[in-house]
């Protein structure tokens, strides 16, 4: 079970574990919703061209692309960081606050571009919801930018 007297250490070093999945499983929805969208996109037509043709339709979807794949490097960097047993809580803290932001944005912005479908067909509606939890559990989004303060600026500077 652990050293006595360190209970709350130990469960305060499995949230910096889970923070980071958290990040990757609300990535993986994003990732299905931007799949998703640029399928639909290069598939639906208006005016003779698919709407991935206009740029007010596909770069929205190419920014959602990039900052995806770049929380999931975060995540990613988290985990190895804690594989190397150096110090990852505030990266840990990263992934939690801004995965499930992102996915939730990402997934919101993919809904708009299939229209009528997005949100009558259930699949983007559902999973809309199923990241919104994410926001909340294991630490809101406040805590989080606290403990990185905190990792940063150092924890006299960031006081609770």
């Amino acid at each position: 079970l652990g050293e006595e007297n360190q209970g709350f250490v130990q469960v305060m070093k499995g949230f910096d574990y889970s923070r980071a999945l958290i990040g990757l499983q609300v990535l993986a929805v994003a990732r299905a919703a931007l799949d998703d969208a640029w399928q639909y996109v290069t598939q639906r037509q208006a005016f003779g061209k698919p709407l991935s043709a206009f740029q007010g339709v596909s770069h929205p979807l190419a920014d959602l692309d990039t900052q995806v794949s770049a929380a999931r490097l975060l995540c990613l960097q988290a985990l190895w960081l804690k594989d190397q047993r150096k110090p990852h809580s505030a990266e840990a803290a990263m992934c939690k606050w801004w995965a499930p932001k992102l996915a939730y944005d990402c997934i919101h912005q993919c809904l708009l571009m299939l229209g009528h479908g997005g949100y009558d067909r259930g699949v983007m509606e559902q999973r809309l919801r199923d990241v919104l939890g994410f926001q909340i559990g294991d630490g809101t989004a406040q805590i989080m930018k606290t403990i990185i303060a905190r990792d940063r600026a150092g924890r006299q500077a960031v006081p609770a």
